[in-house]
C-alpha cells in the first residue's frame, strides 16, 4: 500500500481517528516542504508509513523495513489507553493523584498553576495565592520550573530564579513587574521545584536528563518496562537550564541519546539526532565526558514505574519520562502515546520480545474492526 498517496478519508476507513490522520498528514506535507531530505529517499519513507525524520534515525531500508512499527501504523493505533487516558495527559492531574500518598515522593513538588486572569497555590505546597505568594516561595526556594501543564516535545518551557538579590526569567535580569507579566502570559503553566540530577549524571551533563521508559500493563495488574532510552542536556549548565529536546526542523542537533538495558540500567552507545541523519557519540557533545555508566538505583526506578502504573491501571501504555536525583527517582510526567522514533532509535519495536507481540495484536484488532466501528473511532477527539 502507498501510504504516502492516501487522502484523509482513506485514512480514517483504515482506522485512524481524524484528529490523527490529519496530524499525519500535515507532517508528510512539512517534510516534502523542508529541503531536509533526500526527495527520492523521502517519498519511499512516505510510501512505507515513515517520516523522513524516522527513516533517517533508523537508517531504514528494505532489508530492515519490516521490523519497525510506521509512524502511519503507530498514529493509526491512537488512543491505546481508554478514556482514562485523561488521568495522565497532564501535569496537574498526576500531582493530584498521588498527593497524600507514598507516591507522592516520586514527584517534583508542585508549588502553582495558573489560569486566565488566576494564580493558583496547588495543595500540598504551603504557600500563599497571588504573584506575591509566587515571589515570595521563589526567594524561598531559589528556582521554578515553569511548563505547560499537559505539553509535549519539550516545548514551551521556562526557568524562573532568584539570584543575588534579583529574579531571573531564563538567565535574564528581571523584576517583580516583568515576573508578574511572564505569570500572565503563560496560562495553563505550572511552577514545579527545579530538579537536579544524580552526581554521576551530572558529570556527564549538569542538567537534568529524561529516562524515557515505555511501561505496558495490558491487564491492569502486571506493568512490564519494555523499551528504555536516556536524553541527556545539550547545554553546558553554565549557559542554560532548558530542556534536552528541540524539534527537529533545522539541520541543527536535536538531541543527545543513550541506550539504556531495561534489566540492568546499564547504558552507552551515545547518539547524535538530527533531522536527517545520526551519529555515533560516546561522549557527550559539550562535556566530553563518556556517557556510559549504570543508571544508580535503577531498581528503584522499576519499582517507581510499576507503583505508578499499577495506580493508573486502567491506562495499558504508559511513556514514563523519569530522572535520576540524589533523592531517588523522580517522574516528570507521563504521555499516553510517547513518541515512537526514539523508542526505536536502538532497537525496533518488533525486535522487541515485550512491545513487539503487543503492537502486533493490538494492529489485529484494529484490522478487524467493521466499517461502523471504525466511523465511531474517527470521531475521537482528545
Amino acid at each position: 500500500m502507498d501510504h504516502a498517496g492516501m487522502t484523509l478519508e482513506e485514512m480514517l476507513e483504515d482506522g485512524f481517528t481524524r484528529r490523527f490522520a490529519t496530524r499525519h498528514l500535515e507532517t508528510l506535507e512539512r517534510e516534502r516542504r523542508s529541503g531536509l531530505y533526500d526527495p527520492d529517499y523521502l517519498a519511499w519513507a512516505h510510501e512505507r508509513g515513515f517520516t523522513g525524520e524516522s527513516a533517517c534515525a533508523y537508517g531504514l531500508s528494505e532489508q530492515n523495513v519490516g521490523s519497525y512499527l510506521s509512524d502511519y501504523d503507530y498514529a493509526r493505533l491512537w488512543p491505546l489507553n481508554g478514556w482514562q487516558r485523561i488521568w495522565i495527559n497532564d501535569k496537574l492531574t498526576l500531582n493530584a493523584l498521588v498527593q497524600g500518598s507514598e507516591l507522592e515522593r516520586y514527584v517534583p513538588t508542585y508549588f502553582y498553576y495558573t489560569e486566565p486572569g488566576r494564580l493558583l497555590p496547588l495543595s500540598g505546597s504551603g504557600y500563599a495565592p497571588g504573584v506575591e505568594g509566587l515571589l515570595a516561595t521563589l526567594r524561598e526556594r531559589g528556582e521554578f520550573a515553569c511548563k505547560p501543564c499537559n505539553g509535549s516535545l519539550a516545548k514551551g518551557f521556562h526557568h524562573l530564579a532568584w539570584r543575588d538579590g534579583g529574579y531571573l526569567i531564563d538567565g535574564e535580569q528581571a523584576g517583580p513587574r516583568e515576573i508578574s507579566a511572564f505569570v500572565a502570559d503563560h496560562p495553563n503553566y505550572v511552577f514545579t521545584e527545579f530538579i537536579r540530577p544524580e552526581a554521576s549524571l551530572a558529570r556527564v551533563n549538569p542538567l537534568i536528563h529524561t529516562i524515557r521508559a515505555l511501561v505496558l500493563n495490558p491487564t491492569g495488574c502486571d506493568p512490564v518496562p519494555a523499551m528504555t532510552y536516556l536524553r541527556f542536556g545539550k547545554q553546558d549548565g553554565a549557559h542554560g537550564t532548558g530542556a534536552n529536546y528541540e524539534e527537529p526542523t533545522t539541520g541543527d542537533v536535536s538531541s543527545f541519546n543513550v541506550h539504556v538495558d531495561v534489566a540492568t540500567g546499564a547504558y552507552g552507545d551515545g547518539r547524535l539526532v538530527y533531522a536527517n541523519r545520526v551519529e555515533a557519540c560516546p561522549a557527550h557533545p559539550v562535556s566530553g565526558v563518556l556517557a556510559e555508566g549504570v543508571v544508580p538505583r535503577w531498581d528503584e526506578l522499576l519499582e517507581m514505574l510499576r507503583e505508578l502504573a499499577l495506580k493508573v491501571g486502567a491506562c495499558e501504555y504508559l511513556g514514563f519520562d523519569a530522572c535520576m536525583t540524589e533523592r531517588g527517582p523522580q517522574i516528570m510526567e507521563i504521555n499516553s502515546h510517547t513518541g515512537i522514533k526514539y523508542l526505536q532509535l536502538f532497537r525496533p519495536v518488533f525486535d522487541d520480545p515485550v512491545a513487539g507481540p503487543y503492537f502486533r495484536e493490538k494492529l489485529a484488532r484494529l484490522d478487524a474492526l467493521t466499517p461502523e466501528q471504525r466511523a465511531a473511532r474517527a470521531q475521537i477527539a482528545r
